[in-house]
């Protein structure tokens, strides 16, 4: 039994459990099991905390630190357009928080900081703050942000009611008090001051339910229900511009805010949260039997992100894998366990079998617009076969 992290209520088993190890965002392997809790008081999925959180974060979760221009793929355009995250986050950021002139503007958990650098490019009026609870990122945001504009570890209690508005862009997810995190950043606001989180959206991505570090998945239902206890009102829950993820705008609150609950969202949460269980249960069964079939022959992994990288953990003792396929140009000619990155038109002429690890809702598409990986001999296998 366990309580919810967002409502308290107890929740007795887990919905879904696997033994260890669990695979983190960064793709690194920890030795826990992986299980997954749902309220069905408020909608919410949780994980189990991971051990030592705040060493993780502080000196071993280095996120984008590869290299200065590391960055994530959003999306790549029919004609081969790379669309970069932290340009999207930006351009959704200025848009959803409308900042007036001069405002102060924290990024809160800001990492290197780089979408909170390109709000600032577009907007050189804007007074950028950031905190994170990590040291290894202050040399990225040297040069471009003051030096009492950055905090680490602690918020400064002299930024109290200081910011015109908040960004926390996928951080919440991550920490073991949602609500307090949100009461957190609601300090450090003015009256009225706005907020913007955006998080996964586990009902649109379902991988984010087996990620180890991340032990909240929201659903609409319980992101409410978080705000309202840490003192918001909601004003905008964006679930299109970023698909597979909510970027919700919250207005700190000068009265208590009422925490209703929908009981047709927390129900429809709880059930989409029992189904992706139940995917994720079939999946593994599914690779199971498909490393059987290609054991000992050649095949790549199409993705070196999550998906991949799971698939890698359930195949790889078993298939032999010559290659991670990845668009994305900053991961190509490294290595990923022990593996090389490599281009999708450069797939070996001898693999015999390419695992599609994407999101399962898009792989399909994905894998359409590249007729190259569809040719005799080279058998596609699916996560959702």
């Amino acid at each position: 039994m366990t309580p919810c992290r967002v409502c308290s209520k107890e929740i007795v088993s887990p919905a879904y459990e696997t033994p260890a190890p669990a695979l983190t965002s960064i793709m690194t392997l920890l030795d826990i099991p992986t299980r997954v809790y749902i309220c069905d008081g408020c909608g919410h999925a949780q994980c189990d905390e991971i051990p030592d959180i705040k060493g993780f974060y502080d000196t071993g979760y280095r996120i984008s630190l590869s290299s200065e221009d590391h960055d994530q793929i959003f999306a790549v355009k029919p004609d081969g357009t790379v669309i970069y995250r932290t340009d999207h986050q930006a351009e959704i950021s200025r848009n959803l928080l409308a900042l007036s002139q001069g405002a102060k503007l924290l990024d809160y958990g800001a990492a290197k900081a780089t979408t909170l650098h390109k709000v600032v490019a577009a907007r050189p009026d804007i007074k950028p703050h950031v905190f994170d609870v990590s040291a290894d990122y202050a040399p990225a945001w040297e040069g471009w942000i003051a030096p009492e504009a950055q905090a680490t570890y602690e918020a400064p209690e002299e930024w109290a009611g200081r910011f015109d508005a908040a960004m926390s862009h996928f951080v919440i997810e991550h920490v073991a008090d949602p609500v307090g995190f949100i009461s957190g950043i609601r300090k450090l606001l003015k009256p009225h001051g706005t907020l913007l989180l955006s998080m996964p959206d586990v009902s649109a991505n379902p991988g984010d339910m087996t990620v180890a570090d991340h032990v909240n998945h929201f659903s609409e239902a319980s992101l409410r229900r978080a705000l309202a206890a840490g003192g918001f009102e909601v004003s905008v829950l964006d679930t299109t511009s970023f698909p597979g993820a909510f970027f919700v705008v919250a207005v700190r609150s000068e009265t208590p805010v009422k925490e209703e609950q929908d009981a047709t969202l927390v129900r429809q949460a709880v059930d989409r949260g029992l189904e992706i269980c139940d995917f994720w249960r079939a999946s593994a069964d599914g690779l199971e039997k498909q490393a059987a079939n290609f054991r000992g022959r050649k095949a790549a992994i199409y993705g070196a992100g999550f998906y991949g990288s799971w698939i890698f953990s359930r195949i790889g003792k078993d298939v032999e894998v010559t290659a991670f396929l990845d668009q994305n140009p900053n991961m190509q000619n490294a290595t990923h366990f022990g593996h090389p990155v490599t281009a999708p038109t450069a797939i070996a002429e001898d693999a015999e079998a390419l695992f599609i690890g994407l999101n399962p809702l898009k792989a399909r598409a994905a894998i359409g617009n590249m007729p190259y990986l569809h040719k005799p001999g080279l058998e596609l296998v699916w996560l959702d076969a």
